[in-house]
């Protein structure tokens, strides 16, 4: 009886414990968006309010037909924003991230950017819709990343589910390689898009946790960049 009285106010305190993480995510997903950048104008006022922040933050990633719309950060490694906010808090729902290796400039030929799979998808929790086909980016393959002088225009070329060890993590110099790697994620892709690649523009990979909690799986989603914008 003992048992049956403790654990059920285990899992009573777990659903509000995780109620909580929730509707903090949620807290600061509102209360950042107003410092979001926009398309075509002078965004130096929101980088600095977000810099005044966190100085860790990089950009600002939108991903449309999802719940994605976050700062990115870039932390000296890529440990401590797992379990950290924005504002430097500690929370289980993280931050989105900038890998930690990759040019802050967003000038390398495939950079990750990572968050985690929140089930009321939060953070890249909206990831797990495009997989199942719930949701579809045929009519807006784009995803934004916004920055203090230039928004950069990415186009959905590939998502699919992978894991954690595979060579889908890797950074690429060669045009062999890049070739190489872009035809393998279209081949494997559950999204079938039309996009040129054949001019080899530098990729944007987000990626995610797909399954439980400690789960190898991940969720891995290519953008190709199209145009740049000047601010």
């Amino acid at each position: 009886m003992l048992f049956l009285v403790v654990a059920g106010a285990y899992s009573a305190y777990a659903l509000w414990d995780n109620s909580q993480v929730y509707a903090a995510a949620d807290n600061v997903q509102a209360e950042l968006l107003q410092f979001k950048p926009k398309a075509g104008a002078d965004n130096g006022a929101s980088f600095e309010e977000l810099l005044g922040i966190n100085p860790d933050v990089c950009a600002w990633v939108t991903l449309d037909n999802t719940a994605i719309d976050y700062p990115v950060v870039q932390g000296e490694d890529n440990n401590y924003y797992l379990k950290h906010s924005f504002e430097g808090e500690s929370v289980n729902a993280g931050c989105i991230f900038m890998d930690c290796e990759a040019s802050a400039d967003w000038s390398d030929r495939n950079t990750f950017v990572f968050g985690h799979n929140m089930r009321d998808e939060s953070m890249f929790g909206s990831f797990k819709n495009l997989l199942k086909g719930t949701v579809s980016c045929k009519e807006d393959p784009y995803f934004y990343i916004y920055t203090e002088d230039k928004v950069y225009i990415y186009e959905i070329f590939a998502y699919y589910e992978t894991r954690s060890t595979s060579d889908r993590f890797a950074t690429f110099t060669s045009d062999a390689s890049y070739d190489d790697y872009v035809q393998w994620a279209t081949e494997h892709s559950l999204y079938a898009s039309d996009v040129d690649l054949s001019a080899r523009g530098n990729i944007v990979s987000l990626s995610t946790c797909y399954g439980s909690a400690g789960t190898k799986k991940r969720a891995l989603l290519h953008g190709v960049l199209t145009e740049t914008v000047n601010n």
